[in-house]
């Protein structure tokens, strides 16, 4: 993970960087079907994640939950309506990846960097208090 983006959380933070590589091989795609196969990685890998990061926020009680859930939909239906584009025959290869690009822009800096940096406390907290029940401490 790139440390800019790092919760402190070793596998939401591995979610972003599966993420974030199949953005770039998005990026270095040549053809429309290379584009599609990696977009549909990084959606599979998207909502995977979702999961994972929706059940820490429940657990940490997570006082923001539900907006994030819900900006977690809103990404989910952004990406899938960006994966249809194709089959509707609304551009080639250039138009999808520059769609995609301006959608995974806009997750990066305003979800990962913004929305996801707030849970870095709670990652904290939640691994001083395994650290404190390891030792018996309180």
């Amino acid at each position: 993970m790139v440390a800019s983006y790092s919760i402190g959380h070793p596998d939401l933070d591995g979610d972003h960087d599966r993420m974030v590589a199949a953005w770039r091989e998005l990026e270095a795609s040549r053809t429309l079907e290379a584009a599609k196969a990696a977009a549909s990685r990084l959606m599979a890998e998207a909502s995977g994640h979702f999961a994972r990061e929706e059940q820490f926020m429940a657990q940490c009680g997570y006082p923001d939950l539900a907006r994030h859930k819900a900006l977690h939909m809103e990404m989910a239906a952004a990406l899938r309506h960006v994966l249809l584009l194709p089959l509707l025959g609304k551009g080639g290869h250039e138009d999808f990846v520059l769609a995609m690009r301006s959608l995974m822009i806009k997750w990066v800096m305003a979800h990962i960097l913004g929305e996801d940096s707030k849970l870095a406390p709670y990652v904290r907290a939640q691994a001083g208090s395994t650290r404190r029940a390891a030792t018996g401490r309180r």
